[in-house]
C-alpha cells in the first residue's frame, strides 16, 4: 500500500491560513509519535508520548475524543481522514519513508 503525499509543505495544503497549519502540525505529530517504530532499548517517555498520540488520535469517547474532533476541525480535516491515515501508514510497510515525508513538511 503506498501513501501518497501530494503536497510542497504544510502552508500550502492549509492554502497559506497560520491557524490551519498550526493544527494540522499539531495532528501530523501525533501521527508521527504514534508510528515511532519501537526499539528494545526506548525510553519510557517514548513510549508513553506513542500510547499518547494513539490514545488522542483513537478515542471515540471523552473529552480526549472532543480535543482531538476539535483540532481536526479547527485544522479543517475530518477526523475519519486522520484515523484512516493513520491506520494506512501503520500498514503501508514503508512507516519510515511516510514519517520522513510527514517531517520535511513540518
Amino acid at each position: 500500500m503506498t501513501i501518497k503525499l501530494d503536497f510542497q509543505t504544510l502552508y500550502d495544503v492549509t492554502r497559506k491560513n497560520p491557524h490551519r497549519s498550526l493544527y494540522l502540525a499539531v495532528i501530523l505529530q501525533a501521527v508521527l509519535d504514534m508510528t515511532k517504530p519501537k526499539e528494545t532499548k526506548e525510553s519510557s517517555d517514548i513510549r508513553l508520548q506513542r500510547d499518547q498520540a494513539n490514545a488522542w488520535v483513537f478515542a471515540s469517547v471523552g473529552v480526549t475524543c472532543e480535543n482531538f474532533e476539535d483540532t481536526c476541525a479547527l485544522a479543517g480535516i475530518e477526523p475519519g481522514v486522520i484515523r484512516t491515515f493513520a491506520i494506512n501508514v501503520t500498514k503501508s510497510g514503508d512507516v519510515n519513508g511516510v514519517r520522513r515525508r510527514i517531517t520535511s513538511l513540518l
